[in-house]
């Protein structure tokens, strides 16, 4: 009889494994399975949705525009045009991986090549707008 409650003790600790380990993704104590969350479907939904543009002015008077677009296969186009206040048109355009860097989704890392990081930190996505430190610098970018 001993060795029977034994066996049903062990069981019943065996059998509650599951749940505990199961829990840890549900619970919210910092573990998080994979990319399957909400947040990160909304956030890269978000982020892949449109082509996302700014614009400005130098203090030399040479007009820049930056158009990013991301797509959910974590692949991404960086077009960059120039004109400089004599009128000279220069446009360069780049491919690039991202990834989210963060668990928060706060920050995306760019990897443009071998070694080749931009960085954006400090994300804010919302009201068609994507405002961040791209490598360090203020940037306000909208959706098109």
């Amino acid at each position: 009889m001993k060795n029977l409650s034994k066996v049903i003790a062990f069981l019943a600790l065996i059998s509650t494994f599951p749940i505990l380990f199961s829990s840890c993704e549900y619970v919210g104590i910092g573990i998080e399975l994979g990319n399957g969350t909400n947040n990160y479907r909304e956030a890269t939904y978000y982020l892949c949705s449109r082509t996302w543009v700014e614009e400005w002015t130098d203090n030399n008077g040479d007009f820049h525009r930056q158009e990013l677009r991301f797509y959910d296969n974590n692949r991404g186009e960086d077009y960059i045009l120039t004109i400089d206040n004599r009128g000279f048109r220069q446009e360069s355009s780049y491919s690039f991986l991202w990834d989210w860097y963060d668990a928060n989704y706060t920050t995306l890392r760019l990897k443009y090549g071998a070694n080749d990081y931009s960085y954006m930190n400090n994300i804010f996505m919302g009201n068609n707008r994507l405002e961040c430190l791209l490598d360090g610098y203020p940037a306000r970018f909208y959706g098109n």
